[in-house]
């Protein structure tokens, strides 16, 4: 297993944090656990998490499947802002 930390910026706190909450069937499904997730005070629009995953290209791979691209473009998600890290345990 492997952790993920990454960070992005979202166009609306609320709306993405709705759209991450009700899509996490298919994040367990892929073996993505969520260990942390929020925003900073300052700026509510950045969003950090924490993400375990079986192997290091997990994340990726869910993240370019076309449903789940789809559902992330709509959240809100900047993609083009995206900073993650692939960590040991």
């Amino acid at each position: 297993m492997v952790k993920i930390i990454g960070n992005f910026e979202v166009n609306d706190w609320d709306h993405w944090k709705k759209m991450f909450d009700e899509h996490s069937g298919p994040r367990q499904e892929a073996g993505i656990k969520t260990i942390y997730v929020g925003n900073e005070l300052d700026n509510p629009n950045k969003v950090h998490v924490v993400m375990q995953t079986p192997a290091a290209d997990t994340m990726q791979k869910f993240m370019q499947d076309p449903e789940n691209s789809k559902i992330i473009e709509q959240s809100g998600h900047k993609q083009e802002t995206t900073v993650m890290a692939v960590c040991s345990d």
